[in-house]
């Protein structure tokens, strides 16, 4: 028995999908002789896996799971629990159409050796359409095509400008008074629209009788993992071409700065998830010399569209896919860590 199938998928002109928007198409098939189908189900499915692996000892590995469901919407397109008629050679076709849920996590790759975890995480959505066939014998025959989803962010801040500050104090030898470094910052939104800029300006004031090397303005991309249990892992990493520098401050002067910082195009935060998110941090750093710890002030962003739903309409299909089988048996769909993502 040989099954092929295509789907068409009326796509957004980016190719992505928005929660709360409706992911629609046609899936064709054809058999090429009379089978006994029970089912045949289209499915939309969204699920999010973490594995994250520490080696313990020479021949021992922990590993640390956390999986969550984001949707589950199955239509049954074909029905026969007693196996009683054949469905003849030939080609079929069916329109499907689901509506993703509001508030779901975007699409996510994730692969990276982390503090000495192995941590691999993966979002993903697919349409799917499963063949079942009687007896115990008789595998069940699975086709799937993922789709991506980008998601907004409910915003956690205020859309107005923030003062943030950090106060740092230093201890030196042969001296009475109190030796400190403050650095204060105002924020024009903690709120980012994708291509927009982070706007700041910021004051720090040498109140020591050392040289403050120089200051180091920077945005950090946070990801944080937590396991079923309740372990988290962070893997911070900079973004690349958004820091700046500026020349050192002699003691017991000031000195004030106006930054501009912008993300680039392919940073959002990542939020809905308990298992995985995505956050970014402007870092201020006033480098001192040894022995002294760097004054560092951090202030978290969120960068992405506020709840954004683009709805598709009935826009005619875009282009035919091949869907991949999916060659996985009853109960291993989703859990499959094997090639989960680029190396990030």
């Amino acid at each position: 028995m040989g099954i092929h199938c295509e789907i068409n998928l009326c796509k957004h002109l980016d190719g992505a999908f928005t929660p709360g928007s409706t992911v629609s198409g046609c899936i064709k098939y054809a058999i090429d002789e009379d089978t006994v189908f029970n089912r045949i189900t289209v499915s939309l499915k969204g699920n999010g896996r973490l594995s994250m692996k520490r080696k313990q000892s020479k021949n021992r590995t922990q590993t640390y799971w956390n999986k969550e469901e984001y949707v589950d919407i199955d239509n049954v397109i074909h029905n026969d629990e007693n196996g009683e008629k054949k469905l003849p050679v030939g080609s079929y076709e069916s329109q499907f159409s689901f509506t993703l849920p509001e508030k779901i996590p975007s699409t996510l790759y994730y692969s990276k050796y982390v503090a000495s975890y192995d941590i691999t995480c993966k979002n993903t959505y697919y349409i799917r359409i499963k063949f079942k066939r009687p007896g115990f014998l008789s595998f069940d025959k699975k086709f799937k095509k993922e789709i991506t989803v980008v998601s907004g962010i409910t915003p956690r801040y205020p859309n107005i400008p923030s003062i943030c500050g950090e106060r740092k104090s230093l201890t030196q030898l042969f001296s009475k008074k109190n030796s400190v470094v403050d650095i204060k910052a105002t924020i024009k939104t903690r709120i980012i629209k994708p291509g927009d800029k982070i706007e700041l300006t910021y004051e720090v004031n040498n109140d020591t009788n050392i040289v403050i090397k120089d200051i180091e303005t920077k945005l950090m991309e946070v990801y944080t993992f937590t396991s079923e249990n309740g372990r988290d892992v962070t893997a911070d990493k900079d973004v690349k071409d958004t820091d700046s520098k500026t020349g050192s401050i002699k003691a017991g002067d000031t000195k004030s700065m106006d930054i501009e910082i912008i993300p680039p195009s392919d940073k959002v935060s990542l939020d809905y998830s308990k298992m995985v998110t995505r956050e970014y941090v402007v870092s201020i750093i006033a480098r001192l010399p040894l022995p002294h710890r760097n004054a560092v002030l951090k202030i978290p962003v969120q960068i992405g569209e506020e709840d954004v739903i683009r709805l598709h309409g009935d826009a005619p299909p875009s282009y035919w896919e091949t869907m991949v089988e999916d060659t996985k048996k009853d109960g291993k769909d989703d859990v499959d860590f094997k090639n989960m993502g680029e190396k990030s």
